[in-house]
């Protein structure tokens, strides 16, 4: 799972300076080519509480995911750029960042 929110990492990263900075308008279709992965990398939180957390995290957590997934699709259906970003930058990013801490990536890379 590493691995994949890994690959998802670099695309939500590449998909978000597309559009912040080169006002690249085809961030759908970009984000769109990720889809699999991010139901792939989604469900993987909906299987059950595979992490031993409390009950009521848990579901703070599935709640979370299952309205990040419905984001996702709202922004698609609506083609909506600005709201895919949001979606991808600030939703997804923060299930990625559970298995990536992006400062010891960091660190890593320094050594």
């Amino acid at each position: 799972m590493e691995a994949l929110a890994e690959e998802l990492r670099r695309g939500i990263g590449i998909i978000c300076i597309a559009f912040y900075y080169q006002k690249d308008e085809e961030i759908l279709l970009k984000a769109k080519a990720l889809g699999e992965r991010i139901q792939k990398f989604c469900s993987s939180f909906l299987q059950g509480n595979i992490y031993g957390m409390e009950d009521r995290e848990y579901r703070e957590l599935k709640q979370y995911v299952i309205q990040v997934l419905e984001d996702y699709l709202e922004a698609l259906e609506q083609q909506d750029s600005v709201y895919m970003v949001d979606t991808l930058d600030y939703g997804l990013r923060e299930l990625v960042n559970i298995y990536i801490d992006e400062e010891e990536d960091g660190r890593k890379e320094d050594e």
